[in-house]
């Protein structure tokens, strides 16, 4: 039987990546009883290597022994025995933000305050707007209206006037919804004869302040876009704050009726736009302080000239480095930063524009020629925009260039992102299909 040192070697050799293969290499292998004992250092590692790398494991340790072995994964508690005999450091506690966001009773992430949102000249207009209406001067800007691609903090800034109006007058009485489940309330409401009671949550008498998300998600509801409507003119009239959100103006959004595009750009129209630079850097010292670690200026550098698609994919990216320098007892230095984003950076250079019109007809089962062609048939057009969403998902192209790839015009490009956006959320089927994409096209770089 060959020793478990050399079933080790076998084991990383099939593993992709230096980062992935230094979180491997700190398994020991073991026998006990007849089986074989994967100890893992920790239990975060133990269910993150048992989740990702079983098989493969699993498959060596088989190939290895000549025979079928059941293979457990354990967590390491021989260490720890051994460790506790000795003088133990005193440990450092990495602050690991919470997936679930704390909600307040209205709705608002709690987390999402002024304080957490770094201003820059992509957003200040927004900032100094947001802050003037959480002092109570809705005479200029009501409604206010923020559109932005997604994750660039348009939902943050909202949900930020909220959190202050609530610290600064606690009997406010506001109400936070987003576009897809004021839809689902009413189409609820109507369905059981309940209509009076859903439009008493957003009387002006029992408000003052109502948010909503995602306006674009209510496209083809021409009955929700009618009852919305009424709502803000009610709310607009009696002086209460709305402020609203979504993906573009109001005077692009197709398949809204006129009268509710009327009422949201009746406002303030404030336009969010991707971080330069400057700014991303702040966002990732921000959010490294958020985690308890410190960035050294370089590595700051790295992160922000690298990942420029979006807030959320630079704070995902910071949380990567911190949580792989804890784990591994590294230093978080240049190097690391490299060694953990390697993939995503070589994803980048890869998944380009041309590649995903070739990963989306070969999974459709059609030609390129047909892709990009002027076909309005849904068993084109479908895949069609899909292609375009994993382009905006891959790559740094703009809109403009993906559709000069795509043959299409830039508002027909907004237009199939809008659609997609809307099924990934409302249609299961859609969603699946997008996920499984999206985990295919990962894996192939993984």
């Amino acid at each position: 039987m060959e020793s478990f040192k050399e079933i080790k070697e076998a084991i990383l050799s099939e593993v992709p990546g230096s980062s992935e293969r230094a979180i491997i290499d700190q398994v020991e292998l073991s026998q006990q009883d007849g089986h074989i004992i994967v100890y893992c250092p920790s239990l975060f590692l133990q269910q993150y290597i048992s989740r990702q790398y079983r098989d493969l494991i699993v498959k060596c340790i088989h190939g290895a022994l000549e025979r079928p072995v059941d293979v457990e994964f354990w967590v390491d508690a021989r260490k720890k025995s051994r460790n506790n005999q000795l003088p133990q450091p005193k440990p450092v506690q990495m602050m690991v933000p919470s997936t679930q966001p704390y909600t307040t009773s209205c709705g608002l992430n709690a987390k999402f305050t002024f304080n957490e949102f770094v201003v820059g000249r992509c957003n200040a207009f927004a900032y100094e707007a947001a802050w003037a209406v959480s002092e109570d001067d809705i005479s200029k800007y009501n409604p206010i209206y923020f559109y932005s691609d997604i994750g660039l903090g348009k939902s943050h800034i909202s949900h930020a006037i909220g959190n202050r109006s609530i610290n600064t007058k606690p009997k406010i009485r506001i109400r936070y919804t987003t576009a897809s489940e004021f839809s689902q309330g009413y189409v609820y409401s109507v369905r059981n004869n309940q209509l009076d009671k859903f439009k008493n949550n957003y009387i002006s008498s029992n408000l003052d302040v109502f948010f909503i998300d995602d306006v674009h998600l209510l496209k083809n509801k021409e009955k929700t876009q009618f009852e919305l409507s009424y709502i803000l003119d009610d709310l607009i009239s009696a002086g209460k704050q709305v402020i609203l959100s979504g993906f573009r103006p109001p005077s692009s959004m197709p398949y809204i009726e006129k009268g509710l595009k009327s009422r949201c750009s009746a406002g303030l129209v404030i336009n969010i736009k991707r971080p330069e630079m400057k700014t991303r850097c702040q966002i990732v010292k921000r959010k490294a302080q958020s985690c308890g670690v410190e960035l050294p200026d370089d590595v700051v550098e790295f992160i922000s000239e690298n990942i420029r698609s979006n807030i959320r994919e630079l704070e995902s990216a910071v949380l990567t480095i911190s949580a792989m320098s804890s784990l591994l007892k590294k230093n978080l230095n240049l190097s690391l930063a490299k060694e953990m984003l390697e993939g995503t950076l070589e994803k980048q250079k890869q998944i380009t524009i041309e590649y995903i019109q070739d990963f989306v007809t070969k999974n459709f089962g059609l030609t390129k020629e047909i892709l990009i062609s002027p076909s309005r048939k849904q068993g084109i057009v479908y895949p069609r925009q899909i292609a375009i969403f994993l382009c905006r998902r891959y790559t740094k192209e703009p809109l403009q260039n993906i559709g000069q790839a795509f043959s299409r015009k830039h508002s027909s490009i907004i237009h199939s992102l809008e659609v997609i956006d809307t099924k990934y959320h409302q249609n299961l089927k859609t969603k699946r299909e997008i996920d499984f994409l999206i985990e295919k096209l990962d894996s192939q770089f993984s």
